[in-house]
């Protein structure tokens, strides 16, 4: 840990608390005269001894009491300084072990369409679909009897002057869920898969109620805790909405190119918000038809899944061990405060990264991979895609991701709508092709698995559902 020694522990008197990484105390002198020198002159005037500043310890605390709950530490604290400032923490109460999540939601005036769509999963009663994780509390924070607010309880105006200010005004909320497994901590591809299957289902059944997720990312699926029952879940529905789904688009004889299709928005983009505002989810999860201002469908969600599969695989350098995984699962998959990130993540290729750039150019390039004859043969063939796969996953493996992502790319590259503005996979295509994956490579399941617990009895070899797909790499 080069020059600091990083000492972490529970903190308590944490009611509203969240982790912090503060550094040593300062002494009343030193916030005075903030310079070395000044700082070292001053300790030897009063008799103190010199310290060295690569000789302190760095302390690193987190909350041991969250609202109540018993803190076993963070599971998640969002990387940005925008939007919601989300952080979850794995907690305990009763014995029971959850998640809890502290936001800042949106804007108050917002609030009532997220009210609305708890409400119709809260009527679904007992009916509501097991691939859905639905928070059993969430409460708007409140300091006396005033809700916290961003405007409010942080910048401290008074509520005549937020009324005038007309600017986005958060809400501080909190929820409680049942504690599932990170997608970081999976035990090996098929678990993965299965997974990701598993979050298909649940947004099928969001879609089939009227609800439309709307921030389908790595993030928002989660793994189940042991190889028997269900294997993947969705999470977060913040950015959720009443919405019918779409049906399909008829076939038309004419296709309108990409080209055509940017230049006419690109005309419009000066009369709208600022760039990325108006879009919802997670950007490099963005379906190319939300990206160039399109009507946001559940299509586009699956889409997503799309993106979520694919940069899955640049993500990561195979799974824990057994033991990392093991010991993860009875931390309560808390984050290792001080030692950086997981040893088996990786960063994503620039190319592929679809974080940075022009939101055009990302759009064009998910655009062309799906559309564009053997556009999936160019990801897998690219220099970037290759080195993947042979710096981070096994040689048995290359060909089954390759089938995998060449697959998973053929579907929608058949479903584009009448004039490509978007694709439009039906949820049962897309778990079926991931299924029959599954089917075809059980035989590799329990050799690249570093599953901790008992596996289930592996699917039977099959090779009739992916016939149709033409997988094989020349």
């Amino acid at each position: 840990m080069s020059d600091m020694q990083y000492v972490s522990g529970p903190r308590s008197d944490c009611r509203n608390a969240v982790p912090s990484s503060s550094t040593r105390k300062r002494g009343h002198s030193e916030v005075a005269d903030d310079s070395d020198e000044g700082k070292q002159s001053k300790k030897r005037k009063t008799g103190e001894s010199v310290v060295k500043l690569e000789d302190v310890h760095c302390f690193v605390f987190y909350p041991d009491v969250v609202y109540g709950h018993k803190c076993l530490g963070t599971l998640f604290t969002a990387s940005s300084i925008r939007g919601r400032g989300t952080t979850v923490f794995s907690v305990v109460r009763n014995t029971k072990r959850m998640a809890l999540r502290m936001a800042w939601q949106d804007d108050v005036t917002l609030m009532a369409e997220q009210d609305a769509v708890m409400k119709r999963l809260k009527d679904q009663g007992s009916q509501l679909h097991s691939n859905v994780i639905v928070p059993f509390m969430t409460e708007k924070v409140e300091r006396g009897s005033k809700m916290c607010t961003t405007l409010g309880a942080i910048r401290g105006f008074l509520d005549a002057q937020i009324e005038e200010l007309g600017v986005e005004n958060r809400v501080l909320t909190i929820s409680a869920s049942d504690l599932k497994r990170p997608v970081k901590y999976f035990w090996g591809v098929h678990d993965f898969v299965r997974g990701l299957c598993g979050a298909l289902l649940g947004h099928e059944y969001l879609t089939k109620i009227g609800i439309l997720h709307r921030d389908i990312s790595e993030n928002n699926i989660v793994l189940g805790l042991r190889p028997e029952g269900e294997r993947g879940y969705l999470i977060d529905l913040d950015m959720a909405i009443l919405q019918n789904a779409d049906e399909p688009t008829q076939p038309q004889p004419q296709s309108i190119k990409l080209w055509t299709r940017l230049s006419s928005l690109s005309t419009l983009k000066s009369h709208t918000l600022p760039e990325r505002a108006l879009r919802t989810g997670t950007f490099p999860y963005i379906s190319y038809n939300v990206l160039l201002d399109g009507r946001h469908t559940q299509f586009d969600d699956v889409e997503s899944f799309l993106y979520v599969l694919l940069l899955f695989f640049f993500s990561y350098a195979g799974p824990l061990s057994a033991s990392e995984l093991c010991k993860a699962d009875e931390a309560g998959f808390v984050q290792s405060i001080g030692s950086g990130r997981s040893s088996h993540t990786r960063n994503w290729p620039k190319k592929y990264g679809w974080v940075d750039g022009e939101t055009e150019a990302i759009a064009a390039q998910k655009y062309s991979a799906i559309t564009i004859s053997h556009g999936v043969r160019r990801i897998i063939k690219s220099t970037e895609f290759v080195d993947c796969l042979e710096n981070n996953w096994p040689e048995e493996l290359h060909d089954p991701i390759c089938d995998l992502i060449h697959a998973s790319f053929t579907i929608f590259h058949r479903s584009t709508a009448a004039n490509r503005s978007r694709t439009e996979v039906s949820h049962a295509d897309f778990v079926s092709m991931l299924d029959e994956w599954l089917n075809l490579y059980s035989h590799l399941e329990d050799k690249f698995s570093n599953c901790p617990f008992n596996q289930p009895e592996a699917f039977p070899i099959s090779r009739a559902g992916l016939q149709g797909f033409d997988i094989n790499i020349p």
